[in-house]
């Protein structure tokens, strides 16, 4: 009994594994992806988010001085509610 239920978990553990033979119709898509792919795989020390076009250092900077301006003003509601105003 215990050797059918290797023969069973192991038939339906590899079924779904194929083995791919070497065939020459490979789809131009994939060429696009791989090249994709290693453009940003690439090591230029640029981390992946600012690796895309030049938008994406626009949206990066634009993300980063919102969040300057932000901490900024948190800084001067905070003064402002620890200095009582004097009448």
């Amino acid at each position: 009994m215990l050797n059918l239920s290797r023969a069973v978990v192991r038939n339906f553990a590899t079924s779904g594994v194929r083995r791919a033979t070497p065939s020459t119709n490979i789809d131009k898509g994939y060429f696009e992806v791989k090249k994709i792919q290693d453009h940003f795989q690439k090591k230029d020390g640029k981390p992946v988010f600012l690796k895309g076009s030049a938008m994406d250092q626009v949206l990066y900077r634009v993300t980063m001085g919102l969040c300057l301006v932000a901490i900024g003003g948190m800084g001067k509601l905070f003064y402002d509610l620890s200095m009582p105003k004097k009448e």
